[in-house]
């Protein structure tokens, strides 16, 4: 096997880029929480500040999904160097099953019936959640602006994410416009509303003002020509909320809110994700080519 001297291995880094694994302490969940920031080919701190996009995983995954599945830093890298891409850091969250969201958590229910429909699905889900809103605004933001060269005006942070990431970046973009030039939603988890189905009760409420004020369509509402980010909402064909994904497209039409939108074939699933990434990058980048 080849060893590498200092000087190969700082070439090799500069051309792969880094993925640095981060303990973060979050006062908003009251524990430690692990999180990826992966970080350009050439990156230098001293030299300039950096675009910055976090992207958040599904349901009940990990960041290590977004890159040992998705490959999102070798797409990042690849596009680096081919300029094809500009530089910019990408930050890979811990979301549990929380749809990095604050949770309504109403008083004096039992989940165990519900919890009992699918035992591995909601696997430790009344763990999994909590004040991942916050948790996500005033603890992993900070720290990143804090430990690392990213910009933090809104023209230079971006979010995303997939299945329910993708559901919970659209809350955050659409909540809180002035933080994000732009928002990708990709396959995203969405429900149609109390009585059918709301998601997790415990974490959405059983009620519709709870439910509405952590579904994208409804928090969309807010939002005005004038005030939206850039947003890039796609789903597979064969996804089980292909229904509740077009009645997005539809409200965010209603409103005239501009937005690309794209169904192509495929599942809910890595073989539809996977090859899109180079795709949902350049969407991010976009404004960011110099």
């Amino acid at each position: 096997m080849a060893v590498l001297n200092e000087q190969q291995r700082l070439s090799l880094g500069e051309r792969r880029g880094v993925i640095e694994d981060v303990m973060l302490h979050s006062p908003a969940l009251g524990r430690d929480m692990e999180m990826k920031v992966i970080l350009p080919p050439g990156y230098a701190p001293d030299i300039e500040r950096y675009p910055v996009l976090y992207f958040l995983h599904p349901w009940g995954l990990s960041p290590r999904y977004i890159t040992d599945k998705l490959n999102i830093h070798l797409h990042l890298w690849r596009g680096v160097h081919r300029r094809i891409l500009p530089p910019f850091v990408i930050v890979l969250p811990t979301g549990g099953k929380s749809f990095f969201v604050d949770a309504a958590d109403p008083p004096g229910h039992d989940w165990s019936e519900m919890l009992r429909l699918d035992d591995e699905f909601f696997r430790d889900a009344l763990v999994l959640y909590g004040r991942y809103g916050t948790y996500l605004r005033e603890d992993v933001i900070p720290f990143v602006e804090q430990h690392y060269a990213v910009r933090s005006d809104r023209a230079g942070r971006a979010i995303g994410g997939i299945s329910m990431g993708g559901a919970g970046a659209a809350v955050h973009a659409f909540s809180s416009p002035e933080r994000f030039g732009a928002v990708g939603i990709h396959s995203p988890a969405l429900f149609p509303g109390p009585p059918e189905y709301g998601g997790p009760p415990w974490i959405f409420g059983v009620d519709w003002q709870s439910f509405a004020e952590r579904n994208p369509a409804d928090v969309a509402r807010r939002l005005t020509p004038d005030t939206q980010p850039r947003i890039f909402l796609d789903c597979a064909e064969n996804d089980p909320m292909i229904d509740q994904v077009d009645a997005l497209h539809r409200t965010l039409n209603e409103l005239g809110l501009a937005h690309e939108y794209a169904i192509e074939p495929g599942g809910h699933n890595k073989t539809y994700w996977e090859p899109r990434i180079p795709r949902y990058l350049a969407f991010y980048a976009r404004d960011w080519q110099e």
